[in-house]
Order: C-alpha cells, then structure tokens, then sequence
C-alpha cells in the first residue's frame, strides 16, 4: 500500500487510458452492483464514504457512492484537479492517506471544504487500464488494518468486473429520435463547465434531472464519448 502522492500526473491524460471509456460508464443510472459494494466498504473500513470514482478528461464522475454530503451525491462529480483519486490513477496503485492536512503535496480545496482527512484508494480497471478510485474516506484522522485492506481491494476487483460487464453491454443509440437527444444535450455541455452547471442547479435554472443529464454528456465529452441514451 503506497502513501506517497505521485508527482507525475501525465498517465491521467494518456489516450488509451481515456478511450477505454464508454457510455455506460459514465452513466447516471445507478447500479445496483455497484452500490452494493461502496455500502459493504463502508462496513468494512467503518468509514462513511465509499465511491466508485472515475477519472474521467476534466472531472471525477461517481458512477457509485455512499454517505457524500448532499451537494456531492446531487452533483456526483467534482473537477478532476482537486481530487484524490487522481493520485490512484496516476500512480496506477493503491494510495492510503491517513491525515490529509499533513500532506501537501494533495489539493487542499477537499480538505477545507468537505474535511476530508483519511483516504484510501484502489485501481478500479477496464480494458487494462486504470479508470478511476474504488476509495473509502473519513472526516478525520484514520488507519486501515491489514485485514481491512485485503477485504477493500477485493471489493475493488469486483468493481472494476462490474464496470467491464457494463461496458460490454453498452449499445449505441438506437434511432434518431435518441440521436436528437443526444446532440442537444451534447451542445448543452459543450459550452458549460462543471461550476456553470453546478451554479445553475444550485440557483433553480436546471432541474436535478437536467443537472444530472447535462453532467453525464459533459462526463461523456470529457473522456470524448457519446453519452448514454436515456428517457
């Protein structure tokens, strides 16, 4: 288990690495499998986070998450620059933090805001590479057992098979009414960032459905994909 914060970020922006996103990733509907899992991590680690965290061009998109505050659950996503998962995928190993404010190598943007403290990552994987953070975290100061460990990076195994089950299941849209759909959305987050979406849900302009739609698309474009077709 490694508790140094890579410095070189480059794997994070790797063509590969980004092409092994599809649709079905970084789909907003929630999947039961995977939400099963970041609860058991819950339980495992006792602490009350737990996400399935995907690294995506510009943000981090929970595709699963348990315990977030409720800006975080609403949104699912925060801009890619001031995450911990991105030392995961960068560093393409387990990451453990034990007190964040004694590290400051690591954005402090987390720390100050939400008071996150302890934090522990593993490698969630699809098509052989690394897509983002099945991660715990803690409002204060913690240390994982040995035991704790192992029972974690298990759950993260059965993530990432979840994720590539996903994967392969995805279709692309199935007739021209979707594909309508798409476009609009699509033109939508083009010319919107993450913070413009967010201040506009937060100020009533965009419904959470709308929010959470235009999310998905601009997800889709960060990793330059079609997002998922949806109702």
């Amino acid at each position: 288990m490694n508790d140094a914060i890579p410095k070189d970020l480059s794997r994070l922006d790797a063509h590969q690495r980004l092409n092994a996103f599809d649709a079905a990733l970084l789909d907003r509907t929630p999947d039961p499998e995977l939400e099963r899992l970041v609860v058991r991590a819950t339980e495992v680690s006792g602490f009350p986070i737990a996400l399935v965290s995907l690294v995506v061009d510009q943000i981090q998109f929970f595709r699963a998450q348990a315990g977030l505050p409720p800006e975080l659950a609403s949104s699912r996503a925060t801009d890619r620059c001031i995450s911990f998962c991105q030392y995961v995928v960068a560093g393409d190993q387990p990451l453990k933090i034990e007190d964040a404010t004694k590290e400051p190598a690591l954005p402090t943007e987390l720390v100050d805001t939400y008071g996150i403290r302890a934090y522990v990552g593993f490698p969630l994987r699809v098509a052989g590479q690394t897509v983002g953070s099945f991660c715990v975290i803690d409002g204060k100061p913690g240390r994982l057992e040995p035991k704790q460990l192992e029972e974690l990076q298990a759950l993260a195994q059965a993530a990432s098979a979840r994720l590539e089950t996903l994967a392969r299941k995805w279709a692309p849209p199935a007739n021209a009414a979707e594909e309508q759909s798409h476009r609009a959305w699509m033109a939508v987050a083009e010319t919107q960032s993450l913070m413009s979406l967010s201040e506009q849900f937060a100020s009533g302009k965009l419904s959470l459905e709308e929010f959470q739609r235009a999310l998905s698309v601009l997800a889709a474009l960060s990793g330059k994909l079609e997002p998922a077709a949806h109702e």
